[in-house]
């Protein structure tokens, strides 16, 4: 029951930081190459209402958050506290290789619970690139990103096709101001769906979807240098 449980808190929970569309982390549990920028912190809270059988968890309640050590390094923690099961909190890291260009894209290496021995650990490098550049932003909506990763499976999961080999899919930014946006990508074994709702600057993002036979729901929230 335990071990169970574990595996799939961590296969729901690992890289939750960032469901929102705005580029920031990982999308829900897919790795990206997304990535927050020197002194920026985001804070997150989610819930996520698990469709199984009732001897197995219920729900899992997750805080994360995600600093940006200088530009090219961001690092990680995410506590994750299972029903019926307990909490634990890993550490996630990612280096920036490149920043997106006309021609090129964001390019990142990462690894997934950095504290784990080899066999625990996972890595990945992703791609990311925004398909309408020209003008895009506020002035040109919809702004649409697409993803694409490479990486290898945790062998603590118990799940080998989870962002093992290919993986990836696209997110929308809708409108700017209030910023809404959606986003649906497949991690190898689910598809995950969601979307976000800005209502205004410094204000908190709320966000929710579907992960697999699955709902979640959270809420987030950026702190940027002055400046």
């Amino acid at each position: 029951m335990k071990i169970q449980g574990l595996c799939l808190a961590v296969a729901l929970i690992t890289a939750l930081a960032s469901a929102t569309v705005a580029p920031a982390a990982d999308i829900v549990t897919v790795p990206t190459a997304n990535q927050l920028k020197q002194g920026n912190v985001e804070l997150n809270y989610f819930h996520i209402e698990l469709d199984a059988p009732r001897s197995m968890p219920q729900a899992i309640r997750a805080q994360t958050l995600c600093v940006g050590l200088t530009d090219a390094i961001e690092l990680d923690a995410h506590r994750y506290d299972v029903d019926k099961v307990g909490d634990d909190t890993i550490w996630n890291a990612t280096y920036k290789l490149m920043d997106e260009s006309l021609l090129t894209p964001d390019l990142v290496v990462g690894v997934r619970d950095v504290t784990a021995d080899m066999a625990g650990a996972s890595y990945f490098v992703s791609a990311a690139k925004t398909l309408n550049p020209s003008g895009a932003g506020a002035d040109m909506l919809p702004v649409i990103r697409g993803h694409l990763s490479l990486g290898t499976s945790d062998d603590t999961l118990l799940d080998e096709e989870r962002h093992e080999g290919f993986f990836g899919g696209v997110q929308v930014t809708l409108r700017a101001d209030p910023e809404v946006g959606f986003f649906a990508l497949h991690d190898g074994r689910d598809l995950i769906t969601g979307g976000s709702f800005t209502p205004g600057p410094r204000l908190p993002t709320l966000k929710g979807g579907t992960f697999g036979d699955h709902w979640w729901v959270g809420l987030s929230y950026t702190i940027s240098p002055p400046g």
